[in-house]
C-alpha cells in the first residue's frame, strides 16, 4: 500500500463516502458530505456534470429523476441536466425525498444541487485533509457528452486548482479517454480508471479510450495502466486477491466500489485492496478498524 500515490501513500487504509454518504443522508447534498466527514472518512467520491450554461454541478444522473427531485417551480422532472441552466436546476429540491432501498437515509429538506466549487469549499472548511475522488460523468456513446469531454475536464481541473486540491484528488471516470486527456493536460493530477462488471472490459468497449480489449491489451489492469491511471476502481464483485496482485504489479492502487456489506469489506481488506468506496462510511470505518491490509 505505502508507496503508491494517493490517500493510501502513508500506509493508511482509505475509506471513501459514496456521493457523500448516500446510505446516511440523501446523496450529493452538502448534508450528505457533512455526514461523511462526521463519520471520519479519509475521502469522498462525487459526480460532476456540465449544465447548459457551463456550470459544474455535483449530480449523478443525466436526467432529473422523479424519485430524487421535487420541483418548487416549473416541473423539470425528466429533463436532462445538460439542457438546463444552473438557475433552473436551483429550483429543484433534491433533498426531501429518501430512497426506499436505503432505509437509514435521512432527508435534507430543501437541499439544492450544488456546484463543485461549493462542495469543495464546504469540504475544505469541514474536513481539510480528505481526498476528493471526482467522477467526470461522460458517456462516450452520447455525442453531446463526448463533445464536451474536454470542457468538462478543463473546468474540473480549474476548480481543483482554485481550491488548492490538485495534490489531494483523483480524476475518476468510466470513460478512460478522460484519463488520457487529463494525463496530457494535468500530468501531476492522479487518475482513477473505473471498471463496471460486464460493461467496461469487453471486446469493442467504447469506454477504454485508446486501449482495445483483447487487441492492444488482454488484462484490465494493464489496460488501465496504459491510459495513465494511477488507480483502478472496479465494481467490487470483480475484485479478488489475484486482481489486486496484478494491479499492484502494474503500479496501480485498488479502490473497489460500492461496498456496503461488512463481510465483503473484510474480504476485500484481506485481498489487499488500498481502500473502499461505501454508501455507509461509518459502517466501513468500524469494520476495517484494526485490520491490516495485505502489503501494508
Amino acid at each position: 500500500m505505502a508507496g503508491r500515490p494517493g490517500p493510501w501513500a502513508t500506509g493508511r487504509f482509505d475509506v471513501e463516502g459514496h456521493r457523500g454518504a448516500k446510505g446516511l443522508v440523501v446523496e450529493n447534498t452538502l448534508e450528505s458530505f457533512a455526514a461523511a466527514y462526521d463519520a471520519g472518512v479519509t475521502g469522498v467520491e462525487l459526480d460532476v456534470r456540465l449544465t447548459a450554461d457551463g456550470a459544474l454541478v455535483v449530480w449523478h444522473d443525466p436526467v432529473l429523476l422523479a424519485g430524487k427531485c421535487r420541483p418548487t417551480g416549473p416541473d423539470l422532472v425528466g429533463a436532462r441536466v445538460a439542457d438546463l441552466t444552473l438557475a433552473q436546476l436551483r429550483t429543484v429540491d433534491v433533498g426531501s425525498q429518501t430512497l426506499p432501498g436505503f432505509p437509514e437515509q435521512q432527508a435534507a429538506p430543501g437541499a439544492r444541487i450544488s456546484t463543485l466549487d461549493e462542495v469543495l469549499a464546504h469540504g475544505r472548511e469541514r474536513a481539510p485533509h480528505v481526498w476528493w475522488t471526482v467522477e467526470l460523468k461522460v458517456d462516450p456513446t452520447d455525442p453531446g457528452e463526448s463533445a464536451t469531454r474536454r470542457d468538462l475536464l478543463e473546468r474540473v481541473l480549474a476548480s481543483l486548482h482554485a481550491a488548492g486540491l490538485e495534490r489531494q484528488c483523483l480524476i475518476h471516470s468510466f470513460d478512460w479517454a478522460v484519463l488520457e486527456l487529463s494525463a496530457r493536460l494535468a500530468p501531476d493530477v492522479l487518475r482513477s480508471a473505473l471498471v463496471e462488471s460486464t460493461v467496461t472490459w469487453v471486446p469493442g468497449s467504447p469506454l477504454t479510450g485508446s486501449v482495445r480489449v483483447g487487441e492492444t491489451h488482454d488484462d484490465v489492469c494493464a489496460g488501465a495502466a496504459a491510459v495513465g491511471a494511477h488507480v483502478i476502481s472496479p465494481e467490487h464483485v470483480l475484485v479478488d486477491a489475484d486482481l489486486v496482485a496484478r494491479a499492484h504489479a502494474a503500479g496501480l492502487a485498488v479502490l473497489p466500489w460500492t461496498v456496503n456489506d461488512p463481510a465483503r469489506m473484510v474480504e476485500l481488506v484481506e485481498a489487499g485492496v488500498d481502500g473502499i468506496v461505501s454508501d455507509y462510511p461509518d459502517r466501513a470505518l468500524a469494520t476495517v478498524a484494526g485490520r491490516t491490509p495485505v502489503g501494508a
